[in-house]
C-alpha cells in the first residue's frame, strides 16, 4: 500500500505523470493548491490518485472541506479508510461502496433502487432478495451471480434473455 502524502499542495515534479496542458498551465512555480484548483475548475480525483502519492481527500476531510455529497464515490474508490457512513452520499454513490469497499455496505442506507446492479456484479454475498430491484436488474443477477436468482422475484418478462445467454442451466427455474 502506498504511503500517501496528506496535503493540498501538489508539486509537479513529484507526479508520476505530467498532467495535460490545460492543467499544466495552472501550476505556478511547479506547485498547485489542488483543493482550490478542484473547486475552481474541475475535480480530478481519479487522475490525482492514479498518478501521484498525494492524499488530497484526507487533507480535505481533516480540514472539514471535503464535499461528501458530490464526491463520496472518491472516498470509497481511493481511500476507504476515511469512509464515514453518516456523511457518505448513499443516494448517489452506493455503487462505489459495492465495487471498492463492500465491507462498508449498510443495507439500510444502500440505494437498492438505483444501485442494486452493483451488489450483484461486485459483491453478491450482500444481495438481499427482499431489497434487490428485480424489476430493473434481474439480468445482472443472471450474468454475475445466477446462484442468487430468486425465481419468484426474477423479471422473467423482460429478462428471460439473460438466463438463456448467461446461465441456461437455470431455465428450469421459471416453471
Amino acid at each position: 500500500m502506498i504511503k500517501r502524502i496528506k496535503t493540498n499542495i501538489i508539486e509537479l515534479d513529484k507526479l508520476y505523470k505530467k498532467p495535460c496542458d490545460e492543467w499544466l498551465e495552472k501550476f505556478k512555480d511547479g506547485k498547485i493548491d489542488a483543493h482550490k484548483a478542484f473547486k475552481r475548475y474541475y475535480p480530478e480525483y481519479r487522475w490525482l490518485y492514479e498518478n501521484s502519492q498525494y492524499d488530497l481527500i484526507g487533507w480535505q476531510i481533516e480540514n472539514n472541506c471535503f464535499d461528501w455529497k458530490k464526491y463520496s464515490w472518491a472516498v470509497a474508490t481511493f481511500c476507504p479508510e476515511y469512509f464515514d457512513p453518516e456523511k457518505y452520499n448513499w443516494k448517489d454513490h452506493s455503487w462505489a461502496v459495492a465495487k471498492y469497499c463492500p465491507e462498508h455496505i449498510n443495507p439500510d442506507k444502500y440505494n437498492w433502487k438505483k444501485d442494486s446492479w452493483a451488489i450483484a456484479e461486485y459483491c453478491p454475498q450482500y444481495l438481499d432478495p427482499e431489497r434487490y430491484d428485480w424489476k430493473n436488474y434481474s439480468w445482472v443477477v443472471a450474468k454475475y451471480c445466477p446462484q442468487y436468482i430468486d425465481s419468484q422475484r426474477y423479471n422473467w418478462k423482460d429478462d428471460s434473455w439473460a438466463i438463456a445467454e448467461y446461465c441456461p442451466q437455470y431455465l428450469d427455474l421459471k416453471k
